[in-house]
């Protein structure tokens, strides 16, 4: 359960995001520094940030100077409890969730913030009931329509989403194929999660990987990194096979993305495959769905959250490069 404490309203640490990264992203454009304890205005609300999101998205945000500008605070989804309210759909103690700034303390308009219910552990609200679990939950169950004994691919799949996503196929009744690198993420893909075969995108000849772990082929293919994986995926793919496009990893962290892949339009159309891609927002609708749902299976013990926490706002920028690196086993976020 959610729980209240007394906040003291001393110090407040934000993070500047400086400059659009030239290649890799490195710490260097990072600037911390302290600012005053926001006063809530008139509609609008004080919150103390206690989890940041920290995903591979965070990085594609940085090219799009519609989301994130340099020279101002960087953003990402935080979960937080509200400090003062001067809205009366909010009131002190509420858990909230926000697109929100990399600092401790943030004031925002009411209507920017989404109460949460404060039933369960405030991590969920960051995890499997926040954006990364109901990215899973609709990517795979509602979008990508899993049918039992279907071959299932899942590219990284030791990731936030792509290790539920992986539980999720087996709850289904598929055979789970899992993309990772390094044979340590392997093991553990194998050792925690049960999954019935693994390849090391790391150790190359991915298509022969392909080849000796999907013999008959892909059914389901659920890509969370585009690029190389997504080219040698499309020729492992069944005739009318379904690829959902979840993201682009590979390619997020470069100035200079590939071209492709290849193999679209022909390959696709030769093989009557269907590719695509979701916004989870557009399930809104249906998010107490997936929250009921995913919350039963835990107590059930059919699926699992696992978490990579990031202790401390002043770790923040270091667990994103290393995340970006393939550090994470799970939902990656910084405990503020």
């Amino acid at each position: 359960m959610a729980k209240t404490e007394k906040v003291t309203l001393q110090g407040n640490r934000q993070w500047l995001y400086t400059a659009v990264p030239e290649g890799k992203l490195t710490t260097d454009i990072f600037k911390l520094q302290e600012i005053d304890v926001p006063e809530p205005g008139p509609g609008e609300v004080l919150f103390r940030n206690l989890y940041l999101n920290i995903m591979p998205g965070n990085r594609a945000y940085m090219m799009m100077p519609d989301v994130m500008q340099a020279g101002r605070p960087m953003t990402s989804l935080a979960v937080g409890e509200v400090v003062a309210s001067n809205d009366p759909g909010f009131a002190q103690g509420d858990v909230v969730e926000a697109f929100a700034p990399w600092q401790d303390f943030a004031v925002m308009p009411a209507q920017a913030l989404t109460k949460r219910d404060g039933g369960h552990p405030v991590e969920h609200y960051m995890g499997l009931l926040g954006q990364t679990g109901y990215t899973a939950y609709f990517g795979f169950l509602h979008a990508g329509q899993p049918r039992a004994g279907e071959t299932v691919l899942v590219s990284a799949a030791a990731g936030g989403v792509g290790s539920l996503v992986v539980q999720l196929a087996k709850l289904s009744g598929c055979r789970v194929v899992g993309i990772a690198g390094g044979r340590e993420k392997c093991a553990w893909l194998e050792r925690e999660l049960g999954i019935d075969a693994t390849i090391d995108y790391k150790a190359g000849n991915l298509d022969g990987q392909l080849k000796e772990t999907c013999p008959e082929g892909v059914d389901l293919f659920f890509d969370n990194v585009g690029g190389p994986v997504l080219e040698a995926a499309l020729d492992a793919m069944k005739f009318g096979g379904r690829i959902i496009l979840c993201g682009n990893a590979s390619q997020y962290d470069s100035d200079q993305p590939m071209v492709g892949p290849k193999g679209v339009p022909l390959t696709v159309i030769l093989k009557n495959l269907t590719m695509r891609g979701f916004p989870y927002g557009a399930y809104s609708q249906l998010f107490s769905e997936a929250e009921r749902n995913l919350w039963k299976w835990v107590q059930e013990g059919r699926i699992k959250p696992f978490y990579h926490v990031i202790e401390g706002l002043e770790q923040a920028p270091d667990g994103l490069v290393a995340l970006l690196n393939g550090s994470n086993r799970g939902m990656a976020m910084v405990r503020v």
